[in-house]
């Protein structure tokens, strides 16, 4: 009975995953829905493709039991808010950038969680990130799209700019020592000269999650912290300090600015208020020109 499916794959336990081991776990409600919208386009499929040896006749006919639809309900679908709550704090970030960890792995680790909470790069973005697409003197650093995964580097679908420095000047001076010494390629290579592993960052971030016990007693997955929340917290971090939400949509790539409205709701309203009010005031002194010579 596919009105049933929802609720049996809910309820079958992880193969992997930090839960693969807790026998009263169950599957996550993004999993489930993958999984429901993989069955329905099977249906699609079969019906959309003819019977071998018999043209004209399709792997199915009728209608699609599998459509996911909150109006027809032939599949329950579930109800989910995975979103991602936790932000740094400064001791924290203060903390994890001081951490040394495995031998010729922290520096790496290191300057790659500082230029992510500087620019809110996506882990993605920042492993394919090549030399040729950052200037030294200026910081820029263009995060680009193109038709081939090769030259692709962002989820957004559209080329952007940020700038290295804004948040942690420290920032702009690694990316500029690692110019010198990295001239080309990735920025951040892996052992070989390729591209690193994409399950390389989280896995570090366990490791140094472990170590510093940031996640110690902590049971909302939602509140734990991973390599995202580097890029909520510079998210949370430039609303802080008074950026408008429409350009803070443009530095995250976001494709509508109601994802990044997000943000609002998590940031410290106190900060952005005080960051906005001292960007009025000196508005106004330049205007009345009463500002300090």
């Amino acid at each position: 009975d596919m009105a049933d499916l929802g609720r049996v794959v809910a309820a079958k336990r992880p193969l992997s995953g930090r839960n693969k081991n807790n026998p009263a776990a169950g599957l996550s409600p993004q999993t489930v829905l993958h999984i429901l919208k993989t069955v329905r386009e099977v249906y699609n499929y079969a019906l959309e493709t003819p019977a071998p040896g018999a043209p004209g006749i399709m792997l199915f006919s009728g209608a699609n039991p599998a459509i996911l639809s909150r109006r027809n309900r032939a599949i329950m679908l579930p109800k989910m808010d995975s979103r991602r709550l936790r932000v740094l704090s400064d001791t924290e970030i203060t903390e994890l950038l001081s951490y040394r960890g495995r031998r010729g792995e922290s520096v790496e680790i290191h300057d790659m969680i500082l230029l992510s909470l500087d620019t809110g790069l996506r882990a993605g973005e920042l492993l394919n990130l090549r030399c040729e697409s950052c200037d030294p003197e200026t910081g820029a650093i263009r995060v680009l799209t193109g038709a081939k995964d090769s030259a692709r580097s962002t989820k957004g679908g559209k080329t952007r700019i940020l700038h290295a420095g804004r948040l942690f000047p420290e920032a702009l001076s690694m990316l500029r020592e690692r110019l010198q010494r990295i001239p080309s390629g990735y920025l951040f290579p892996g052992p070989d000269g390729h591209v690193r592993s994409p399950f390389s960052l989280p896995r570090a971030m366990h490791r140094i999650m472990d170590k510093l016990g940031f996640n110690d007693g902590v049971t909302d997955p939602r509140n734990r912290v991973v390599w995202h929340t580097l890029r909520h917290t510079f998210a949370t971090r430039m609303l802080e300090a008074g950026l408008d939400i429409y350009a803070l949509k443009t530095l995250m790539g976001h494709a509508s600015v109601t994802t990044t409205e997000i943000y609002l709701h998590i940031c410290d309203m106190d900060k952005r208020r005080a960051a906005l009010a001292k960007a009025e005031l000196a508005r106004q002194k330049l205007i009345t020109g009463t500002g300090e010579q």
